[in-house]
């Protein structure tokens, strides 16, 4: 039988001030026992209040947001026990959260644990990685390599979300090369034990069909903001996902000093000259604090206005 998960507490962040948003959720939340959950209704990608509950409560949550298009997002926030077993957290990713209780049970028998450090590569562009990748700890960012050697940042991957989804479905090589941007700890299923699984659960097919809807959806933002956008927008919207919701200039996120101007670059679909100008200009209004030319400090929303392009000319 599928595991039966708990009815969740309706939060609706939609309405309410930056300057309190984190503070009104994490009250909620701390009140919740372990397995209940709260459905957050948003009009944003909330990448940023996943950053600021991954430093301000770690281990205590698990996380499945869905864009359901046309600015409507919905997460679900459930509270883990963060000493869980295997089997506790396999049910915690997204894609395995219906799985048969014996699914997850055969699949936690055969979890690995790796350790990487920051800068290391968990697999390459093109690798046959013959193993589906679940971040246990850390932040692990998706990179392309072009022909002529640049490189654009594709996506980030935290606590429960899967790595290699592709290479263990078709087969075929790793879509990018995965590296870790901080320290961080990955569990790996062989690739047959999870299509064994898919195909004895159904439950288990849907939630990785659901969740390869979202990354769709996902792929298209990225080349909308690639076609449309410019560099200056670009930037802003990347590091938004590290600027707490609060009022003022405020230290960034964690992870958000590990990143070199060459990755923001790449993660804005851009060179690293272009992405340095963009920094100094966000600086010069007082956007952003740098640090040797690695940003310190955010307010949130004034690059909230360079995001939206609500000020400035293009870079």
């Amino acid at each position: 039988m599928p595991i039966t998960r708990p009815a969740a507490v309706t939060f609706d962040a939609r309405s309410l001030l930056p300057a309190t948003k984190t503070a009104q959720l994490l009250e909620t939340f701390d009140k919740l026992g372990i397995g209940s959950a709260l459905e957050i209704n948003e009009e944003t990608d909330p990448r940023a209040l996943r950053n600021e509950m991954a430093q301000l409560r770690p281990g205590r949550f698990s996380w499945d947001a869905r864009n359901l298009g046309g600015n409507r997002w919905t997460v679900r926030l459930e509270r883990i026990d963060e000493n869980a077993d295997g089997e506790a957290f396999l049910s915690h990713v997204a894609a395995f959260t219906s799985a048969k209780a014996n699914t997850l049970k055969e699949l936690a028998s055969q979890m690995t644990e790796r350790s990487y450090k920051s800068g290391e590569t968990i697999f390459d562009e093109g690798e046959v990685w013959p193993y589906l990748g679940i971040v246990k700890s850390g932040k692990i960012i998706y990179t392309l390599l072009s022909p002529d050697g640049k490189t654009h940042t594709i996506g980030e991957r935290l606590t429960h979300d899967t790595l290699n989804e592709s290479g263990t479905f078709d087969g075929g090589g790793a879509t990018t090369r995965a590296e870790a941007l901080t320290d961080a700890a990955i569990i790996t299923l062989p690739s047959e034990a999870v299509i064994h699984a898919a195909r004895n659960d159904a439950e288990l097919a849907w939630g990785f069909l659901v969740a390869s809807s979202q990354a769709r959806r996902r792929s298209i933002d990225t080349i909308a903001d690639l076609a449309f956008a410019h560099v200056l927008q670009r930037v802003a919207k990347f590091l938004l996902g590290y600027a707490r919701t609060s009022v003022g200039m405020a230290r960034g996120l964690p992870g958000v000093e590990n990143l070199s101007q060459a990755q923001i670059a790449a993660a804005a679909g851009t060179v690293r000259d272009m992405a340095a100008r963009a920094l100094l200009r966000l600086r010069n209004a007082g956007a952003l604090e740098l640090d040797r030319g690695r940003v310190r400090a955010i307010d949130r929303a004034r690059l909230e206005a360079f995001a939206h392009n609500v000020q400035a000319p293009p870079v």
